[in-house]
């Protein structure tokens, strides 16, 4: 066990939101040469040429080879882009200047969607991009948005409009170390029930190894189940059906867990630990078996599909969310921001679609799959977990996302603690309650 340990340093917080936004550790090392965008791919339809000025996230910059695009597209394009990295908050950052009315970005990559796009659509940081594509001038532009898949489509939407230019998913799903699931003759599980066999096997056989973890609570554990065990895993005010016959029953299941000894209650540790090779099952972020072979090898771990409650049917699929660059709202240069976006993400910009096929992982378009993923052994992995997207229920957008968080972890926390006797049901109403006050409180304010 502690060769395993000593083979990864501890994760960094920075490490942690990276993975969190879909974006692998490997993004660091992402230097890959993009080729020039050919043909009548350059700027807008402008007798004038306007510099393109973009703000990127510095995880981004380098999960997504930001500057070698930008290169690339200067190389061919009249008007030139330029990127800049936001010093703290971004989107404090450009609702001042848009307030103050000295706004010197056109674009932001990248917001969460959907839990992100109302949120700056109605503080009119963001403006839809339906016109902005419809005129494009960039090569093949109108082949864009068709490839993108439909569920992860919806999600860049807000009241019937595009806000966002997806450039790779995420998504909730299991994934595992081999050596302890061989030792313990287990198969990869996919079920509750199949997850619980496993980990009792391998804390038999394996003692060294947590048998089972989540990366966070609620998302990645309490929220993943609900949706692998109902077709309707939300309520008609627009939130997760806390109080639901499948919330009720996987925090049950996680307390039985927990009384086992086959989990832990609370997962402060828990990404570094599985990063450290001393977690047999998890689930988590989808990259963390990319994360986990790039340490140990590739046959050492795997990613797989989100825990189902029956083994043939999925419910409502996966809890996922995308990474979706925006053009801000009074932007110098809204035109030439998204030509820019649809010629980085477009077909005939293959460097970028390898680059987010290999290193950032889950592509928003079909057409990256056909090119670098099918065939691919390697990367498999990203071709199953985008097909349950596509038949997955997305998140509504609305502004209830970081509440229902907020609110339902602690909960979950205190019923998973044996010493507070507390059932799942009154743990999960007095979430839902909290919830209710906050949105009153929004309501109010």
């Amino acid at each position: 066990m502690n060769n395993r340990s000593d083979q990864l340093h501890n994760m960094s917080r920075r490490q942690f939101l990276m993975a969190a936004g879909g974006v692998t550790v490997a993004a660091a090392l992402a230097a890959c040469a993009v080729p020039a965008p050919g043909g009548d791919s350059g700027g807008a339809a402008s007798s004038e040429a306007q510099q393109i000025s973009f703000l990127v996230r510095p995880d981004i910059r380098n999960a997504y080879a930001a500057d070698a695009a930008a290169e690339a597209w200067n190389q061919e394009s009249e008007q030139k882009i330029v990127i800049d990295e936001p010093a703290g908050a971004a989107d404090q950052k450009i609702q001042a200047a848009v307030a103050a009315g000295d706004l010197i970005w056109d674009g932001f990559a990248v917001i969460e969607g959907p839990w992100g796009i109302e949120s700056w659509v109605s503080r009119d940081l963001i403006q839809p991009l339906d016109d902005l594509i419809a005129v494009s001038t960039v090569a093949d532009a109108d082949k864009v948005v068709p490839a993108i898949i439909p569920s992860v489509l919806e999600s860049s939407k807000y009241e019937g409009k595009q806000y966002t230019i997806p450039g790779n998913v995420g998504s909730v799903a299991l994934g595992w170390f081999w050596e302890p699931l061989n030792a313990a003759g287990a198969e990869p599980p996919e079920t509750w029930d199949e997850v619980r066999a496993a980990a009792e096997a391998i804390k038999a056989t394996s003692p060294d190894w947590t048998p089972f973890d989540a990366a966070c609570s609620p998302l990645c554990d309490h929220i993943s189940m609900i949706w692998g065990a109902t077709d309707a895993p939300l309520t008609d005010e627009g939130l997760v059906d806390w109080t639901g016959e499948a919330s009720i029953a996987a925090l049950k299941w996680k307390q039985e867990m927990v009384a086992a000894e086959l989990m832990p209650g609370i997962h402060g540790e828990s990404f570094g630990n599985w990063l450290k090779g001393g977690t047999a099952i998890m689930t988590s972020y989808d990259v963390h078996g990319t994360m986990a072979q790039q340490t140990f090898g590739e046959d050492a771990a795997t990613t797989g599909l989100n825990i189902k409650l029956e083994k043939d049917d999925i419910k409502a699929g996966a809890p996922f969310w995308l990474n979706g660059s925006v053009v801000l709202n009074g932007a110098n240069n809204a035109q030439g921001m998204m030509d820019f976006l649809l010629w980085w993400f477009g077909p005939n910009n293959k460097a970028t679609g390898e680059q987010i096929a290999t290193v950032a992982a889950k592509p928003a378009y079909q057409y990256t799959y056909d090119d670098f993923i099918k065939g691919n052994s390697v990367q498999a992995w990203q071709l199953d977990g985008i097909e349950l997207v596509r038949e997955s229920v997305p998140f509504p957008v609305n502004l209830f996302w970081g509440l229902q968080n907020s609110a339902a972890a602690p909960w979950i926390e205190k019923a998973l603690d044996p010493g507070n006797n507390m059932s799942a049901e009154e743990a999960m109403e007095s979430a839902l309650a909290e919830m209710h006050d906050e949105m009153a409180k929004m309501k109010q304010g």
